[in-house]
C-alpha cells in the first residue's frame, strides 16, 4: 500500500473510529449545577494598563492591541469542559484553566464561580487574556558566489480561530526554500485534530499528515490518530573515530547519507480505568508501516575533508543501516498512565505566564512485533518508552525523565538507546531562581543519526552546536538567577545568571572517554516573553572554556527548556 493511498482512506477510517467510539452517558443528580457561562477576554494589554502606559510606551502598547486579532469566543467555549445543567466538578474548572492554557494562545485563565442562586444553580466566570501570536523571521546574506534569504512568518491563533499557521520562502544554496504549515486543533468545530506540513529545504523536503482524536479530558473515553509523511533528506551520519573510516582523532566525525523515509501508522486508544479514578490508565492498538532507504554514492565525503569509499562506511554502518532500510510493518501494543494532579507554577521553566505541572509520573510505552507474514524484511520486536514527572522536593521541584527505545531479536537486528535527565529548580525567594541539571545517555548498536549530540544546542554554549557526539553522554549544568523586577517595554522578564557546566559525549571503543571531558562557566542574560503564552526562556551568554587552550569568552544565544 503506497503512502498516497494511504493518505485516501483517511476520512473513511475516521468514520469507522468515530462510529466505534460514540457513546451515551448517563447524568447525575447532584445539588449544584453549572449555571450562565459568561467570558471575559482581556486584550494583551489590558485597559488599565493602556492607561497607566504613556508616550511611546503608551502607542506601542495600544498598536499591538489594534494588530493583533482577538480571539472568536466560540474557539474559546469549545474547549470548556463543561455545560449549563452539568453538575459542578471543581476539578473539572481547574482542568478547563489548563485546556485553556495549553491553547497556547491564552494566559491569565481562570475559570471561578460568581454566584449561587436558587436551586444550586451556579454562574461560572471564564477569564482569559490574550497574548501576541504573530511572529516573523526575515534574513539575507550575500557572499562572493550566492545571495541567501528568507522570509518565515508563524500565527498560531490565525485571524483569532485557533489555527496555526507557518509560511517561508527563501532561496539557499541556489534551491528554493519553501514551507507549509497548517495545524487546526479542532477541525471544523469537532474533536478531530489536524496537521499538515509542507517543507522544501537545501538539505530535502517532508510532507506529512496527521489526523488525531486526542484526549482533551483526563476521562475522555477514547481516541485516535493517523499519521503519514513522506520524507527525503540528508541528515548527519555520525561516525566513530574509532571505526573503519576514522583517523583516531578527536573532533567527531561523521557524513552525509541521502535517505528516503515513506511511513504510515494509526492507533485507537481506550481509557480503561474508571472514571474520576486516582490514575487514568488507557490501553491502545494499532499498526506502523515505514519503508527506509538510504542510496548513498559511490564515494563519500567526510566531515574533515577526506573521501572514501561506500564500502568503508557500509563496513562501520551497516549493522545499523542494515537494520533500518527496507519495509516494516508491525501491529503495536500502546500502554499509557499518568496520575491527576498537577500544579501551577511560575519561572520553573519560563520566565513568562504560568506553566503546567504533572505531579505525578506518567509513562507511554508502544511495542510491537515486525513480522515478516506482513511484509516485514526483517523480524523483531520494536519498543519505545517515554516517562516523565514533576514533583516536589524542599523548597523547589525534582524532574525526571526517561526516553527510551530499542529492539529484540537477532543479533544484527538490536540496539539500545537510553537516556535520562534529572533536575533540580528551587526558589529561593520569588526572584531568585537555581537549577541543577543531570543527563546521562547509553546506546548500542545506534544508527549514526541517532547518535547523542553534545554541544551549543545541547549543553555545552562554548562548543559548536554538535561539538561532540557518541552512543555515551554525560553532561551537567549549574546555574542561578536572579530576575528583575518589573518588565522590560512591558513585553519581558529579564534575569541575571551565571553558571557552570560540563560534559562529554564519545562512541564506545574511543579513547580516552570521560577523559575528553569540557568544562565552562560564565554569565548572561535571561529574556522571558510574558506576552506570548509558549515561548522558551532565551539565553544570551558569554561562555569561557575551562580546559587547556580553551581560547576566549564565546558569546551564544541559545533557546531551550532544560540547557
Amino acid at each position: 500500500m503506497t503512502i498516497g493511498t494511504m493518505l485516501r482512506s483517511l476520512p473513511v477510517i475516521l468514520v469507522l473510529f468515530a462510529s466505534a467510539g460514540a457513546q451515551a452517558t448517563d447524568a447525575t443528580d447532584d445539588a449544584l449545577r453549572v449555571g450562565e457561562v459568561s467570558l471575559v477576554v482581556i486584550d494583551i494589554y489590558g485597559r488599565e494598563e493602556l492607561e497607566r502606559s504613556a508616550g511611546l510606551l503608551g502607542v506601542l502598547r495600544g498598536a499591538m492591541n489594534d494588530i493583533h486579532t482577538g480571539t472568536r469566543h466560540d474557539i474559546i467555549r469549545r474547549e470548556l469542559l463543561f455545560r449549563p445543567g452539568d453538575r459542578l466538578d471543581t476539578d473539572l474548572l481547574r482542568e478547563t484553566e489548563r485546556n485553556l492554557r495549553d491553547l497556547g494562545f491564552l494566559t491569565n485563565v481562570s475559570v471561578v464561580p460568581t454566584d449561587t442562586l436558587p436551586g444550586g444553580v451556579v454562574p461560572l466566570e471564564v477569564r482569559v487574556q490574550e497574548t501576541w501570536s504573530l511572529t516573523a523571521n526575515v534574513s539575507y546574506s550575500r557572499t562572493s558566489t550566492e545571495d541567501r534569504w528568507s522570509v518565515v512568518g508563524s500565527d498560531n491563533n490565525f485571524l483569532g480561530h485557533g489555527v496555526q499557521l507557518e509560511m517561508g520562502l527563501g532561496e539557499d544554496e541556489d534551491r528554493a526554500f519553501r514551507k507549509l504549515t497548517f495545524t487546526n486543533r479542532r477541525l471544523l468545530g469537532s474533536d478531530i485534530y489536524l496537521h499538515a506540513s509542507y517543507v522544501d529545504l537545501s538539505d530535502g523536503h517532508l510532507e506529512s499528515l496527521v489526523l488525531a482524536r486526542p484526549f482533551y479530558a483526563d476521562d475522555t473515553a477514547w481516541g485516535f490518530e493517523a499519521q503519514a509523511w513522506d520524507r527525503r533528506f540528508e541528515p548527519r551520519f555520525y561516525l566513530s573515530q574509532a571505526g573503519p573510516a576514522g583517523d583516531g582523532g578527536e573532533e567527531r566525525l561523521y557524513t552525509w547519507l541521502p535517505v528516503s523515509e515513506e511511513s504510515f501508522s494509526i492507533s485507537w486508544s481506550r481509557r480503561v480505568s474508571r472514571e474520576g479514578g486516582a490514575r487514568i490508565w488507557r490501553l491502545g492498538l494499532g499498526v506502523y508501516v515505514e519503508d527506509r532507504n538510504y542510496s548513498p554514492t559511490a564515494e563519500i565525503e567526510l566531515s574533515d575533508g577526506r573521501r572514501v569509499g561506500r564500502e568503508l562506511i557500509f563496513e562501520e554502518a551497516c549493522p545499523a543501516i542494515c537494520r533500518e532500510s527496507g519495509r516494516s510493518v508491525r501491529p503495536i501494543v500502546v500502554i499509557e498512565t499518568r496520575g491527576r494532579t498537577w500544579a501551577a507554577e511560575e519561572f520553573v521553566l519560563h520566565y513568562g505566564p504560568t506553566e503546567d505541572l504533572f505531579m505525578e509520573p506518567w509513562w507511554r510505552l508502544t511495542a510491537g512485533p515486525a513480522l515478516a507474514a506482513l511484509g516485514s524484511d526483517r523480524e523483531r520486536f520494536v519498543w519505545d518508552l517515554l516517562a516523565r514527572d514533576w514533583s516536589r522536593a524542599g523548597p523547589g521541584f525534582l524532574y525526571t525523565e526517561l526516553i527510551g527505545s530499542g529492539s529484540l531479536g537477532s543479533a544484527r537486528n538490536r540496539f539500545l538507546s537510553l537516556d535520562a535527565t534529572a533536575g533540580w529548580l528551587v526558589h529561593t525567594g520569588r526572584d531568585d531562581v537555581s537549577r541543577l541539571v543531570v543527563e546521562a545517555a547509553h546506546g548500542s548498536d545506534l544508527e549514526g543519526t541517532d547518535a547523542f549530540v553534545l554541544g551549543l544546542t545541547r549543553g555545552l554554549r562554548s562548543m559548536e552546536y554538535d561539538g561532540m557526539a557518541g552512543d555515551r553522554l554525560l553532561r551537567w549544568n549549574a546555574e542561578h538567577a536572579h530576575i528583575i523586577p518589573g518588565e522590560l517595554i512591558g513585553f519581558y522578564r529579564v534575569g541575571l545568571a551565571a553558571f557552570y557546566a560540563g560534559g562529554a559525549a564519545w562512541w564506545d571503543g574511543e579513547t580516552p572517554g570521560l577523559a575528553r571531558t569540557r568544562h565552562e562557566a560564565g554569565f548572561g542574560l535571561r529574556f522571558g516573553p510574558t506576552r506570548s503564552a509558549r515561548a522558551d526562556l532565551a539565553r544570551l551568554d558569554l561562555a569561557w572554556p575551562l580546559n587547556d587552550g580553551g581560547g576566549g569568552p564565546k558569546l551564544t544565544v541559545v533557546t531551550r527548556g532544560f540547557f
